[in-house]
């Protein structure tokens, strides 16, 4: 599927430089493992294969639920070639770690049932992860955040939408990063570089905006690496990508 012309004329020097500053963070950062789900995480697993680095990836299956994640995450392993392990999780387990997540990420005030489903997803692949002697993992965290990839975002104007993205990159909520100190497990998250944001923060929102999806920069290079599947993917949240979106359980 070929891109809408406005972007192509527009927008493809500052994805050369974001392609070309992606590049560099994942190469230098030592990652050996990688989470696996959406298409924020998936174009950094993509990157990391394109430049000759083995990862070992983790999704995450809540199997009470619909996890949306499983088929892309099964048919990214296969194309790339990356090895996939599955972190099967249930509603046991959720009550079994929900103590020890509150205490890594603090008291959740704003919703804690939507939020502690999604957090419990990287809980879950951090702690594998930890389990089997990774030495970094590459997360795809700040995606939605600076390139617009919530659906309230794209509803802003352009320059509330463009002061929205540099408040996210400055004090965003990425539990993912707290939850990876708690566990003492080193990650990288590139996005939130200080280097890619160097270039991420001067794309202007008509290059994100796409037809309407958001992040049409980021699945512009995904698209050049060969994953149009992946491309064309709807905004997941973590909840829904494990299927845990099916529960409800608070502290």
């Amino acid at each position: 599927m070929s891109s809408p012309v406005r972007y192509r004329a527009t927008c493809w020097a500052l994805e050369e430089l974001l392609y070309a500053k992606l590049r560099e963070v994942v190469e230098s950062s030592g990652c050996d493992c990688a989470t696996l789900s959406g298409i924020d995480s998936t174009l950094l697993v993509a990157l990391a294969k394109s430049l000759g680095l083995r990862l070992r990836c983790y999704t995450v299956v809540f199997t009470g639920g619909l996890p949306r994640d499983l088929a892309y995450a099964e048919h990214v392993s296969k194309w790339l070639n990356v090895e996939l392990r599955y972190v099967f999780i249930d509603e046991d387990y959720i009550r079994r770690v929900l103590r020890e997540l509150v205490q890594c990420i603090g008291e959740v005030a704003h919703e804690p049932c939507v939020e502690l489903r999604n957090d419990v997803v990287y809980y879950a692949a951090l702690l594998e992860a930890k389990r089997d002697g990774c030495r970094r993992v590459l997360l795809g965290s700040g995606g939605d955040e600076v390139f617009a990839g919530y659906r309230f975002m794209l509803e802003l104007p352009d320059e509330a939408l463009e002061e929205r993205r540099e408040r996210y990159a400055r004090a965003g909520r990425y539990p993912e990063l707290l939850v990876a100190r708690c566990l003492g497990v080193e990650v990288v998250a590139p996005y939130l570089s200080q280097e890619v944001l160097e270039v991420a923060l001067k794309i202007p929102a008509s290059c994100l905006r796409g037809l309407g999806e958001g992040k049409a920069v980021l699945r512009e290079i995904l698209r050049r690496l060969g994953l149009e599947v992946v491309a064309r993917r709807a905004k997941v949240p973590a909840e829904g990508g494990a299927g845990t979106d099916s529960v409800c359980i608070a502290p």
